[in-house]
């Protein structure tokens, strides 16, 4: 499942748009886990070793049910930018995407290899936090996706 929603996410051109995803340019922006310098680029993290590419989308995916075989799992995505007008852009597209309740927005397929995604939405919760000495703005949202395959 973690493949296959780097997959989806990685499939529409307008979320790779607004985050600058490209990965045949050697720009990625989209990390499973925490954001990394893949390329060894020193131009991408500061002197203290963090990731400075902004804006980029952090993901993580939990099977609801722990010890079992599940097709429900809780993806989070956590998205990190400097400008507050950039963060809506991707966080509306982010909510297009993943929740499946509002229909009428295009979206890439929902069949990944062998997975199909049979229904996803946003979940209550989630945070929005500013941090005030690197200006930067960080919104977590988590979502209720349930898979077949």
């Amino acid at each position: 499942m973690i493949t296959e929603t780097y997959q989806y996410l990685a499939s529409d051109t307008i979320l790779c748009d607004l985050l600058n995803h490209q990965p045949h340019l050697k720009s990625h922006k989209i990390f499973f886990g925490r954001p990394q310098n893949i390329y060894n680029n020193p131009k991408l993290v500061n002197d203290k070793g963090t990731f400075i590419d902004f804006p980029y989308l952090v993901y993580n995916v939990v099977p609801l049910v722990s010890n079992v075989v599940t097709s429900e799992y809780r993806v989070r995505l956590t998205l990190v930018v400097q400008d507050e007008f950039e963060l809506k852009k991707i966080t509306k597209r982010l909510v297009e995407l993943l929740d499946f309740t509002k229909r009428e927005v295009y979206r890439p397929s929902n069949k990944i290899k062998d997975t199909i995604i049979l229904q996803s939405q946003l979940l209550a919760g989630g945070n929005f936090l500013f941090h005030e000495e690197e200006k930067l703005f960080e919104q977590t949202q988590d979502f209720l996706v349930k898979v077949k395959g």
